[in-house]
């Protein structure tokens, strides 16, 4: 999950730092920068917007009996100012960005249209 929300917190940073316009389907549940399951991810985005280190979507719970939860757009995505702490400061993010490594840079700098 760690690496999940990694990608997720470093595309939006490195976005607002380019001056880049967010676009859901870079960073969504099949993209260039992760393929897992819907619902995998609407639970990670639903811990991340909880944490207050996301924008850009509202989280609908129970909604119907099927879906118990539902995740709801409403751009811009952005990055918080704690986000930007996490990302920065947190030991599991550390991590997180050597696992991914230079190969994750590479992707994430094609999506900006810039070299991070």
């Amino acid at each position: 999950m760690d690496i999940l929300i990694y990608k997720i917190l470093r595309y939006l940073y490195e976005c607002m730092k380019n001056g880049k316009t967010p676009v859901l389907e870079d960073f969504s549940w099949d993209s260039k920068l992760m393929t897992i399951p819907k619902r995998y991810w609407m639970e990670i985005v639903a811990t991340l917007i909880e944490k207050g280190y996301i924008e850009g979507f509202a989280i609908l719970r129970n909604r119907t009996k099927d879906v118990g939860l539902y995740i709801e757009t409403d751009p811009p995505y952005k990055i918080t100012y704690e986000g930007v702490g996490y990302l920065n400061t947190n030991s599991r993010m550390e991590k997180a960005k050597e696992f991914c490594g230079q190969a994750f840079i590479a992707v994430l700098s094609s999506l900006i249209g810039s070299i991070i």
